[in-house]
């Protein structure tokens, strides 16, 4: 191992006495020596490996050291918030997971173009579900009501239990009974809604804007409340002809008005008919639906009455020709 290496391990091993030191200042050529060592450094490390990986091994110590007691710290309070993350995150999670374990399974019943569904619900109660609806309800009843909310038409034949009422909530109202048969028809996109009672009682609270109101039906009864002007009324008719469809499984109208049969036709076909408000609330019509189509349905109103039809685009217009 020639003088010029030795001097510059021990410059990198800090082992120069100062002898050495002064003679390695003095030396005016062993920079240009020092350099050359340099510029060969990748053959000598691969003749001494062991010397490297000792002058690593110093580099890192002296970078550590410096810094050890900063970093011991910095993971010290590293450590402490993220034992305290987990525990609060532990605990959220067990409380998550109890009340996930302590709620109710929420069903959603759905229908579909021409489609009815019969649904039978925790407490017994049946229901028959109408075209084109929505109905959510829980796997048990363990509240103090017997809560379901209802986009659509149901009709409602409810099982008997004073202590705890049956409620069917919707957008404008909510119908409560404690045992009893009704129907309830409230789709969003339509301006009426209504209740129609079989047999029993029942209390129907209207939450439609700021007019809240609470109203009593008895058998027969039925009662519609006008969206666009908050309006209510009440007639008698016939409840089990009027809501048939339930146990036919068709749509079944008996001298009903347009204002009520559009409605139901939309859903059963799921496509829209225009009609004028007096021209709805004028006419009325006898009739059953099958699986007629809807072009066939108008047709024969066309037939039966002035009222003629028209498409407009994929959906029909009712018109009268003066």
């Amino acid at each position: 191992m020639t003088e010029n290496k030795i001097y510059i391990k021990k410059i990198l091993n800090n082992t120069m006495n100062e002898t050495e030191k002064e003679k390695l200042h003095s030396g005016k050529l062993f920079s240009k020596v020092l350099e050359k060592q340099w510029e060969d450094a990748h053959d000598a490390a691969a003749k001494d490996k062991t010397d490297v990986n000792r002058i690593w091994a110093k580099i890192q110590k002296e970078l550590w050291e410096n810094k050890q007691v900063k970093t011991y710290e910095y993971y010290k309070i590293y450590s402490i918030a993220a034992s305290v993350l987990l525990l609060i995150g532990i605990g959220c999670f067990a409380w998550i997971l109890s009340r996930n374990q302590s709620s109710n399974t929420m069903f959603v019943a759905t229908s579909g173009i021409q489609n009815m569904q019969s649904i039978l619900l925790p407490d017994g109660s049946q229901v028959q579900l109408g075209p084109g609806s929505k109905l959510i309800y829980p796997s048990e009843f363990d509240g103090k009501t017997r809560e379901v909310k209802l986009e659509g038409q149901a009709f409602f034949d409810v099982a008997k239990d004073k202590s705890k009422p049956f409620v069917v909530k919707t957008k404008d109202m909510d119908v409560t009974a404690l045992g009893t048969a009704f129907e309830v028809f409230s789709y969003e996109m339509e301006n009426s809604i209504e209740t129609v009672l079989l047999n029993g009682k029942v209390k129907v609270d209207l939450l439609h804007g700021n007019h809240k109101r609470e109203v009593i039906l008895n058998p027969n009864d039925k009662l519609t409340l006008s969206r666009s002007d908050a309006r209510i009324s009440i007639e008698k008719v016939n409840a089990t002809k009027y809501s048939d469809w339930r146990n036919m499984g068709i749509l079944s109208f008996e001298n009903e008005k347009l204002s009520m049969i559009i409605p139901r036709l939309e859903k059963w076909y799921g496509q829209k008919i225009f009609c004028q408000k007096d021209l709805a609330n004028t006419y009325r019509f006898t009739f059953k639906v099958r699986n007629e189509s809807l072009d066939r349905i108008l047709y024969m109103l066309n037939n039966s009455s002035p009222i003629k039809y028209r498409k407009a685009g994929d959906n029909y217009e009712l018109y009268l020709i003066n």
